[in-house]
């Protein structure tokens, strides 16, 4: 009897067939996905890192952008020691483009486990320098490693789990039972992903208790799909919540970023633009004026005597002073010239495509309006003058560069200072056009 038993235990039936041919699929299946699996996850870190490496050398690049273009050695220095710190970065160097290196910061220990990237620096789309990132992949391919091991492991239990319940599930005592429920289950799932239909309980066995066990989870399903769309809900608004504030404070840097451009030209007393600017902006009207045959005009003018109010006053008085002088600027120059402050007391104008005798009536009325204005500070009322020198381009003169005329417009200005000051004095006016020196 026992010797029955055990043959029929060792037959090779159905049961046995079916379980080996599933495992034999089910193992090749799961060799080919493994395979596929971990080819695509490869490709995948590797684009991570690549990614990544990308948008944090982009990243660090913006954020260097000032320093490198303001020579800022500490700044770009501190950044690199604080972003080497991290374990995925062994490597920081910045280069301006005169080659020289700005900063460096960690070692390439081991090239194989390192990946560089090189990001361009750039101010208003202007390259100011180059930034080399070293980034280290040992941490991340250690971490893909791992997570082929444990998916080998899974994929095993995975195979030992699908041949008992396979070896079950085939005995006869159990395939009418299942057939019969697979038929009801068949529609048991709505559009909306609740659960319909009901087992019916037909016996007390083993399969009498997995239709209750069923219908209470149909009802478990049902309410935790409930939940589920309820937090689906919610978690949409709280996106669409932070995707406004995304956009708020995108439109805020934006925002700060045109006023940091707007500060990096502006004279932060007057309001005027600052020399830096002027220096350009008189560089591309010359190139302009050259190009077209315009004709420009230049003028340099000068408080008289300024430091007096200075000693006498002090400086916020100065200050003061300088201040109203901008506005009067405003007021007697044209919407289309250019007005800057260039020193202390200094101040110019680009006239753009103003002859000699139009720079000359501009340059006596901005004159008269400070001769006969009063400068109020406290009880104190100020008066000051101005002296003014004037410059005009010629259309194909070679020697009529930026740099000349701003000569010619200085030296003018100090033949008006040393004639007796509070006048206007065109350079192609006066007695000996050498460069003057200052009194």
């Amino acid at each position: 009897m026992k010797t029955k038993r055990f043959t029929s235990i060792l037959k090779f039936g159905i049961r046995q067939k079916v379980l080996l041919v599933l495992l034999t699929v089910v193992l090749t299946s799961l060799a080919i996905i493994g395979w596929m699996s971990y080819k695509e996850e490869q490709q995948n870190t590797l684009k991570q890192i690549e990614q990544r490496g990308n948008d944090i050398s982009r990243f660090v690049a913006k954020s260097l952008a000032f320093s490198v273009i303001g020579y800022d050695y500490h700044t770009i220095q501190l950044l690199l020691d604080e972003i080497v710190i991290s374990e995925e970065i062994n490597y920081a160097k910045v280069v301006n483009l005169k080659g020289n290196t700005m900063g460096e910061s960690g070692s390439l220990t081991d090239p194989q486990d390192i990946v560089q990237f090189s990001q361009e620096i750039r101010i208003d789309n202007q390259l100011v320098g180059t930034l080399s990132i070293g980034f280290s992949t040992a941490n991340t391919f250690a971490q893909f490693k791992q997570r082929q091991f444990t998916l080998l492991k899974r994929e095993s239990l995975i195979i030992l789990l699908i041949a008992i319940a396979e070896f079950i599930a085939l005995s006869l005592i159990i395939i009418r039972p299942v057939t019969h429920m697979s038929e009801i289950l068949e529609n048991s799932i709505d559009v909306n992903g609740r659960v319909i239909a009901k087992v019916p309980v037909v016996s007390n066995d083993e399969f009498g208790q997995l239709a209750e066990r069923f219908n209470r989870l149909g009802m478990q399903l049902n309410t935790a799909n409930e939940r589920l769309q309820s937090k689906i809900q919610t978690a949409d608004q709280e996106l669409i919540e932070k995707n406004e504030q995304l956009i708020i404070q995108s439109e805020e840097l934006k925002r700060i970023n045109l006023e940091f451009q707007r500060l990096a030209i502006t004279d932060a007393l007057t309001g005027l633009y600052n020399r830096r600017h002027f220096e350009d902006m008189l560089e591309n009207e010359m190139e302009l004026a050259n190009r077209y045959g315009d004709i420009n005009s230049l003028l340099v003018i000068d408080l008289d005597f300024f430091k007096r109010v200075n000693d006498s006053y002090g400086h916020p008085c100065g200050d003061h002073v300088l201040k109203e002088v901008a506005i009067i600027l405003r007021e007697c120059f044209r919407k289309n010239d250019i007005l800057c402050r260039v020193g202390g007391e200094e101040f110019v104008a680009i006239c753009r495509r103003a002859g000699k005798n139009n720079a000359k009536k501009i340059a006596e009325k901005l004159r008269r309006t400070i001769e006969h204005s009063v400068f109020l500070f406290g009880e104190n009322k100020i008066k000051i003058t101005t002296s003014i020198g004037v410059a005009t381009s010629c259309p194909g003169d070679a020697k009529n560069g930026s740099l000349c005329l701003y000569r010619r417009a200085d030296a003018a200005v100090y033949h008006s200072k040393q004639h007796g000051r509070n006048r206007v004095s065109h350079y192609d006016e006066m007695e000996s056009a050498e460069p003057r020196l200052r009194a």
